[in-house]
């Protein structure tokens, strides 16, 4: 955390009057568009390529390899927090890994963008005119880029009581919060895999055309540490977006990674009625969620685990223990979809044995381990001037349902280089041990040009292969 954090959070109360200001209909379902995020930090570093003698694209791969690890790390070792309709939504991909979507809060509507995120729960967006973002130049390049919330311009805002039972979402539980004798709900303090957040709960009004969402819990973040943009929980804790909606299904197909800054995104459908359809049925295959048994590690039921039974690569089941594709007693272990994770992790002992199957099935082409070492993938193959057929990565599911993944979700070509390399990350580093938290966390670079149906009513995630725009 930064230094001026933890002095800024005595001065939150002082923001109070900054943030005080003197029935629903709804449809079967909401369409936005979900966008990839752009990253400006990326092309700034890439500028620097004659003083650090690597291709632009070396670069690009290893910082979101490092963000892979440091969100993985996050989600293994979660840090406790401080103090029927259907809508379409465009979805956006964000260069530096993530996929955007804009939300609308109070009267009259404010349009802020937020990072759609399945592994936490809040929603929140920078708020203020005082809001201070610490670490935030790689995305906007200042401060006074960041688009803000203003409380006061709302007619429907509200700051959350203490003793309001929503009070105690943000903090791990569905009970009220004590408040010794304090009158609103004490502030929040929010880790991040790439930093932190933190203030004030309020209610407030989610705007759609289709019709408002009255009474919606959000946070008011006034400081954070690289959080540029709010984040739109969608896991599966009360505080989440799906949860207070009541949203019965959503569902996303996400175009692929450009990292060029081009305005492509696809649809983010909320259903909110068991009539309500988000998408096609045909040719889609259903696992059904699993739940954590350690039910006292509050983060860990945020996530979607799934019951993951084996992988395969070219045909050929790898040897992983059962123990780490689903969680044991310990709530450690396990398989969990997240879009806030690019590269998907595998806990190093997983990702050996992927890896090495690969490199056993491709063992006639020559490995660029100079590579590796700098873009940390692994593994990687030179093949300029050589075609190659790649072996399937498939994954099955309790149930009988099977993942083949499309080959540029999970091998890639760096640049104009000529070598291949495996985007799936590792680190011996994340974590305690090799079982701390989920061993499998499948990112959104390994969901691109996938349907996915996230069927709430009947706690199941459908997929299918399909072409995203």
């Amino acid at each position: 955390m930064h230094p001026s954090m933890a002095f800024s959070l005595i001065t939150i109360l002082s923001l109070i009057s900054i943030l005080c200001i003197p029935s629903s209909s709804s449809q079967d379902t909401l369409q936005l568009s979900l966008t990839p995020i752009s990253n400006p930090h990326i092309a700034a570093s890439q500028q620097s390529e004659s003083q650090t003698n690597q291709h632009p694209w070396m670069q690009t791969v290893n910082y979101l390899a490092s963000s892979s690890l440091a969100r993985a790390h996050h989600l293994k070792n979660p840090k406790l927090n401080s103090s029927a309709s259907t809508s379409a939504i465009p979805l956006f991909p964000v260069g530096y890994g993530g996929y955007s979507v804009s939300l609308s809060f109070g009267s009259p509507a404010q349009k802020l963008s937020f990072v759609m995120d399945t592994g936490s729960s809040l929603v929140w967006f920078p708020c203020t005119k005082r809001y201070q973002c610490y670490g935030c130049d790689f995305s906007t390049g200042n401060q006074t880029g960041i688009s803000k919330f203003i409380p006061k311009l709302s007619s429907s805002v509200k700051i959350l009581g203490c003793s309001n039972k929503k009070c105690g979402w943000v903090f791990g539980s569905t009970d009220p919060v004590q408040c010794n004798g304090k009158e609103i709900c004490p502030a929040y303090i929010l880790q991040y895999g790439s930093g932190s957040t933190s203030g004030l709960m309020l209610s407030e009004t989610l705007k759609f055309p289709e019709g408002d969402v009255t009474d919606f819990v959000v946070g008011c973040s006034i400081i954070s540490t690289r959080q540029p943009s709010g984040i739109a929980g969608f896991g599966r804790g009360p505080a989440s977006l799906p949860v207070q909606m009541g949203l019965k299904k959503f569902s996303y197909c996400l175009v692929s990674h450009r990292f060029d800054d081009k305005p492509v995104s696809s649809d983010l459908l909320l259903v909110r009625s068991s009539s309500g359809s988000s998408t096609k049925d045909i040719g889609v295959s259903y696992t059904k969620f699993h739940k954590n048994p350690v039910t006292s590690r509050t983060s860990f039921a945020d996530y979607y685990y799934l019951n993951l039974r084996k992988i395969t690569v070219g045909g050929k089941p790898v040897k992983i223990s059962y123990d780490f594709l689903v969680p044991g007693s310990d709530g450690n272990g396990g398989t969990i979809i997240d879009s806030g994770t690019t590269f998907t992790f595998m806990d190093d002992h997983v990702h050996n044995l992927v890896a090495k199957e690969f490199e056993n099935q491709l063992s006639k082409y020559h490995r660029a381990v100079d590579v590796e070492k700098m873009s940390g993938l692994r593994p990687c193959f030179n093949l300029t001037g050589k075609s190659v057929e790649l072996p399937e990565l498939m994954f099955h599911f309790k149930g009988g349902a099977k993942l083949t993944l499309p080959m540029a979700d999970y091998f890639s070509f760096l640049g104009d280089s000529g070598v291949l390399c495996m985007t799936i990350v590792s680190s011996n580093r994340v974590g305690s041990g090799p079982k701390t938290g989920p061993s499998i966390i499948i990112g959104n670079y390994q969901q691109q040009n996938i349907y996915l149906e996230y069927d709430l009513e009947k706690e199941r995630l459908g997929f299918k292969k399909q072409i995203c725009k």
